[in-house]
């Protein structure tokens, strides 16, 4: 085996791990992917700022499977604020979709916002979380004027 790869290098081939690539696919012609639009139309949620700050804590933090392992009193303590005042914040990311709650202690963050379209993390975690939980958790954005 090492002996084939050797050979392979040797006369310039290349060697990769990665899965074959796919190619995109815009039926709207636009290259914009879920991710950059939502964050583009954020302003229409009329998030507070409470809720704004935990969505960056949250798009950051995630482990490898979208979660954010803590508790209210936990990130009430890391901003500096009220429990309630977390536990409202968290109210409003989980009625658009932003984020649900797995169990105490664990918040699961909505892929098709903290991932790059298409980036093999995106791909893997929205095949584990299965695609009737990705519908029921799906980011709808408000229409511009319209309450949320």
């Amino acid at each position: 085996m090492v002996k084939a790869l050797d050979n392979v290098a040797a006369n310039g081939g290349t060697i990769s791990a990665d899965p074959p690539k796919q190619k995109y696919q815009f039926y709207s012609g636009n290259h914009t992917s879920v991710d950059q639009v939502i964050q583009a139309s954020l302003w229409r949620f009329g998030l507070t700022s409470m809720a704004r700050n935990l969505l960056d804590h949250m798009a950051t933090e995630h482990n490898e499977d979208g979660q954010l392992q803590t508790t209210q009193k936990e990130l009430a303590n890391h901003f500096g604020c009220s429990q309630p005042k977390v536990s409202k914040a968290l109210g409003e990311l989980f009625t658009h979709n932003f984020a649900w709650k797995v169990r105490r202690g664990v918040l699961q963050v909505n892929p098709t916002y903290t991932y790059r379209w298409g980036s093999r993390k995106h791909r893997s975690l929205m095949t584990k979380l299965g695609a009737a939980t990705l519908r029921e958790h799906t980011i709808v954005i408000p229409e511009p004027g319209r309450p949320s």
